[in-house]
C-alpha cells in the first residue's frame, strides 16, 4: 500500500511538470496516461503501463494492452488491439508508434480510415498534421471514387492523390474504368480523376465493352474520358482491334477510337 501511494503521489508531480514541458514541445494540453498498473522512471521521464492502457493527447485517444511513454519526447509505442482516434481519423492495428510531430506508425492488420478514405494493410505510416501515408508493405486505398492497391503505396489523404508500384490495381467507380499496370499515379477531384500508368497496362471499361493494351497510358475524365496509349498499343471494342503506338481512346457516351 505505501509502494502505490508513493507512485500515485510521483505520477502526480510529473504529470504537473510534463504540463509545463509540453507548452515548450508541442503547446499542447497535459498528456493522461491510464492502466492497471504503471511504472514511472523519474530520471528517464518513461512511463510502462499495462492492462486496459489509455493515452489521452492533443485531443486523440489511444488504447491498448500495453504502452511505453517518453514524457519527455511525447513518444508513445503501443501493443495489443490497438486503436487511435482523433477528430474523423479511426484506426486499428496491432502496434503502434507515435510522436511529438504527429507521426504515427501502425503495424498489423492495420485499418486506417480517415473522413470517406479507408486504407488497409499490414504497415501504415501516417502523419497527421499533412496527411500523407505510405504503405511500404503495400495495400489498399478505398474512396468514394476509386480504389487503388499496389505492393508499395504512398498518397495524401487530403488532396485524393496516390502513387503505386507494383501488381497495381485502379478502379474507378464513377467513371467504370479498371487498369492493371506495373506502376501508377492517381489523382481525384470530385467526379473527376486522372492517371498515369506505366509497363504491362491494361485498361478495361465493362460498360462500354472496351478493352486496351500498351505500353503506357494517361487518362483524364474531363476531356470526355481522353485515354491516350503509347508503345504497343491494343484496342479492342465489339471485336473491332485497333494497333498502332499511339492510339487515343475517348471514353465518353460515345466511345471512339483514333
Amino acid at each position: 500500500m505505501k509502494k502505490y501511494s508513493k507512485l500515485k503521489t510521483a505520477l502526480a508531480v510529473a504529470i504537473m511538470s510534463f504540463s509545463m514541458i509540453n507548452t515548450v514541445i508541442a503547446a499542447d494540453a497535459p498528456i493522461e496516461l491510464k492502466g492497471d498498473v504503471i511504472e514511472y522512471n523519474a530520471q528517464t521521464d518513461m512511463a510502462i503501463a499495462t492492462g486496459g492502457v489509455t493515452i489521452i493527447r492533443d485531443g486523440g485517444v489511444l488504447t491498448g494492452g500495453q504502452a511505453t511513454y517518453n514524457f519527455k519526447t511525447q513518444e508513445a509505442s503501443i501493443t495489443g488491439g490497438v486503436t487511435a482516434n482523433k477528430d474523423d481519423m479511426n484506426l486499428k492495428a496491432e502496434s503502434l508508434i507515435s510522436n511529438a510531430n504527429k507521426e504515427v506508425v501502425a503495424k498489423g492488420s492495420v485499418v486506417l480510415v480517415k473522413a470517406d478514405n479507408t486504407l488497409t494493410g499490414e504497415e501504415i505510416h501516417y502523419n497527421q498534421a499533412t496527411s500523407d501515408i505510405s504503405m511500404p508493405l503495400g495495400g489498399n486505398a478505398t474512396g468514394p471514387q476509386a480504389d487503388i492497391r499496389g505492393d508499395v503505396l504512398s498518397g495524401n489523404l487530403m488532396t485524393n492523390q496516390y502513387t503505386a508500384t507494383g501488381n497495381v490495381y485502379l478502379n474507378s467507380k464513377t467513371n467504370d474504368v479498371q487498369s492493371t499496370s506495373d506502376t501508377a499515379t492517381y489523382s481525384g477531384n470530385g467526379q473527376d480523376f486522372n492517371f498515369v500508368a506505366t509497363g504491362n497496362v491494361n485498361i478495361k471499361s465493362p460498360s462500354r465493352n472496351i478493352v486496351t493494351n500498351s505500353d503506357n497510358a494517361t487518362y483524364n475524365s474531363t476531356e470526355n474520358g481522353k485515354l491516350v496509349l503509347t508503345g504497343n498499343a491494343v484496342a479492342t471494342q465489339n471485336g473491332n482491334i485497333v494497333r498502332g503506338n499511339t492510339l487515343t481512346v475517348y471514353l465518353g457516351d460515345n466511345v471512339n477510337i483514333k
